[in-house]
């Protein structure tokens, strides 16, 4: 029988066989926390304003297909160019003039790329006009937030019409409007829409402020005959871009009517490229006017709120 190792060479051997394993083993790779639903891209939703898919608790996943905007040809036809970036708020108050230069955007013909605050600049200049245009009825200044007819006066110097006000639940009207090439501008509350995205413990308690948005696209729903499941493209100064269903929109609205003294609901608007004339947009300013009155006067009279966190 051979000769028996001494067993502390063996415990010296087996110690420096150890160190060497820790010395050349390659290093774990850190241990990544498995993906949430509030780290998931959203394939439904798009903020900070950018075209990239955004992060955003409560939306589909990216592997859901994004929604068509089935109404392109017919926005087409009637010269919107959508599909432009939502244009965010600069302060607290001015989602009103936010919108409209977003419409500003997708209404330009002339493919020639300009900036945002150069298309704020442009409806500061329709709001000057369309000022002069509604002197005689009431006092413009979206500087302190907008109410309808504020909003209805500077489209019309902008060259869009207001085809239509629409406070209640016609819902056949909303989306025939967008099928049909219009596009929508809407006075919700703004509470309703931030918790599409929130799961239940993270969601805002109670109403918020009448907030302005606009709707570029259309979806038909799943049933064929409810529309209460068609969906909407949304451009929000707040939230960027996503889409909703008509009844999330609908209770948006409602919620801004039984809570901010009756006032809410969406305006359809037609782009209107023949009004050129600087008389013929000051008649528009003056006829959209009459398609506001059911969509109430905000929380102001004349062009002041009660206060700037009454509407933005």
């Amino acid at each position: 029988m051979g000769a028996r190792l001494d067993p502390n060479v063996i415990s010296s051997a087996n110690a420096l066989r150890a160190r060497s394993l820790e010395t050349t083993k390659p290093p774990a790779a850190p241990q990544q926390a498995p993906e949430t639903a509030a780290q998931a891209p959203s394939a439904y939703h798009r903020d900070s304003f950018e075209s990239a898919p955004a992060t955003r608790p409560g939306m589909p996943a990216l592997n859901a297909p994004q929604p068509v905007n089935e109404a392109a040809d017919a926005q087409a036809a009637q010269q919107w160019q959508v599909g432009k970036a939502a244009v965010a708020q600069k302060t607290e108050v001015d989602c009103g003039e936010s919108a409209l230069t977003m419409l500003e955007k997708v209404k330009d013909q002339d493919g020639v790329p300009v900036s945002d605050d150069q298309k704020r600049e442009e409806v500061r200049s329709a709001e000057a006009t369309a000022s002069k245009a509604v002197q005689d009825r009431f006092q413009l200044n979206l500087k302190d937030g907008a109410r309808p007819e504020e909003m209805a006066a500077v489209l019309g110097s902008m060259g869009i019409g207001v085809k239509a006000g629409i406070a209640n639940y016609d819902t056949w009207a909303i989306s025939e409007g967008l099928k049909a090439g219009q596009l929508g501008m809407a006075m919700v509350d703004s509470n309703v829409l931030a918790n599409l995205g929130l799961p239940a413990d993270q969601q805002k308690q109670g109403p918020g402020a009448l907030h302005w948005i606009t709707i570029d696209g259309f979806n038909k729903g799943q049933s064929g005959y409810d529309t209460m499941d068609d969906q909407f493209r949304v451009k929000d100064s707040v939230g960027g871009e996503y889409w909703v269903s008509q009844k999330d929109l609908l209770k948006a609205m409602d919620v801004a009517r039984r809570e901010h003294g009756a006032s809410g609901g969406m305006m359809l608007l037609q782009n209107r490229p023949d009004v050129t004339t600087p008389e013929a947009r000051e008649a528009l300013s003056r006829e959209n006017l009459a398609q506001t009155e059911s969509l109430g006067k905000g929380n102001g009279i004349g062009s002041k709120r009660l206060t700037t966190s009454e509407s933005s």
